[in-house]
């Protein structure tokens, strides 16, 4: 049964390793045959230090972990892994293009542990403050080496995904929703983009209190994937909420039906805000005690998965409104709802509480 499974995986996957230098990668680059997804690439946040350490490790001949990347039909490839890396070497050749602009960004370094001549060093310097890169030593950086693992077309897309997601989740550089975005826009751009209108709108943000630096990491699509996947989607005993998440939005991409998944989500919000205003998903003053009064997944996971599963029935009621409302305020006083909010309760716990319970209560 093992043996099976993996020859049966091992036909989905044709990979190959090459060995390429410096400046056959900023070529590539140049000519769109190495491509970085834009979204990819706005996770690019080194420091300056991190920057002038990886430099300074490729200079002195320290080993440098392989890049994949991905071979699309027409032969280009797509980064899947590396971008840090990839993104610095071609800031400091002066390559590497703005996602946003287009425009060519460039970078100085700083002294490193070992090379302390690199302050204030840059490819081609245009001010006095900065020292030009010697001729020579843009040749030797240009031929240094760079092991290349390739995911080589007709591999099976989906393993493109799931390599992305398995190299790039947990990484110091980007949330979790960064990472399943972008995995997002390289199964479909364009719902993904339907995904980001959603979130713009002022009655969801104001819902969900999404606040700035919650727009800047993502959360707002990240709340709009749960409700996605929650929604259209039973949450398995024994899961990790985010190989969940990621692996469910995936399969809903795949099932080509995005209007009607994406129409279910906006009646429900429009419904919700229109019965209780800005604050539908904030517990009331006559909640259960030991429920705090601030959003909660428990909320989105309870009363908006509830109510959107359950759109066929309600839809039918006399007084929309009215209904809601009122189901949302004894939401708050039942003691299931009480132990969902007990202090230390894990996430898979909880979806296994919340989820059907919503929709239970939703039904009635």
């Amino acid at each position: 049964m093992l043996k099976d499974e993996i020859d049966s995986a091992k036909l989905k996957v044709i990979t190959d390793t090459v060995q390429m230098t410096i400046g056959e990668i900023s070529n590539m680059y140049a000519n769109a045959e190495l491509n970085i997804l834009p979204d990819f690439q706005r996770l690019f946040r080194w420091t300056d230090d991190r920057k002038s350490n990886f430099v300074e490790s490729i200079f002195i001949g320290i080993p440098i972990p392989p890049v994949f990347v991905f071979e699309t039909e027409n032969g280009t490839w797509e980064l899947v892994d590396g971008l840090q890396r990839v993104s610095t070497i071609l800031e400091f050749m002066g390559q590497l293009r703005d996602p946003d602009t287009d425009r060519k960004k460039r970078s100085k370094l700083i002294s490193t542990k070992y090379l302390a001549s690199l302050d204030n060093v840059c490819w081609e310097s245009e001010n006095s403050s900065e020292k030009s890169l010697d001729k020579s030593l843009q040749l030797f950086f240009r031929r240094a080496r760079i092991d290349f693992q390739i995911l080589k077309h007709p591999s099976d897309p989906k393993t493109k995904y799931d390599l992305f997601q398995r190299l790039n989740r947990g990484g110091a550089y980007a949330t979790e929703q960064e990472v399943r975005t972008c995995s997002m826009v390289l199964a479909d751009s364009a719902f993904t983009q339907r995904m980001r209108h959603f979130a713009e709108q002022s009655k969801f943000r104001s819902m969900f209190r999404i606040s700035e630096d919650q727009r800047k990491s993502q959360k707002d699509i990240e709340y709009i994937v749960r409700l996605v996947v929650h929604t259209f989607t039973d949450f398995g005993k024994g899961m990790d909420v985010q190989d969940f998440l990621n692996h469910g939005i995936l399969d809903t991409i795949y099932k080509n039906n995005h209007n009607n998944i994406l129409d279910v989500i906006q009646w429900t919000v429009d419904e919700l805000h229109r019965a209780l205003g800005d604050d539908a998903l904030i517990p009331p003053e006559d909640r259960a005690q030991g429920i705090a009064a601030r959003f909660s997944l428990r909320a989105l996971e309870g009363i908006v998965v509830g109510i959107a599963r359950n759109k066929t029935t309600i839809s039918r009621k006399e007084d929309i409104s009215a209904y809601i409302k009122s189901r949302i305020e004894e939401f708050w006083k039942q003691p299931e709802v009480v132990d969902m909010s007990a202090a230390g309760l894990r996430g898979t716990v909880r979806i296994q509480k919340s989820i059907p319970f919503g929709e239970r209560w939703f039904s009635q």
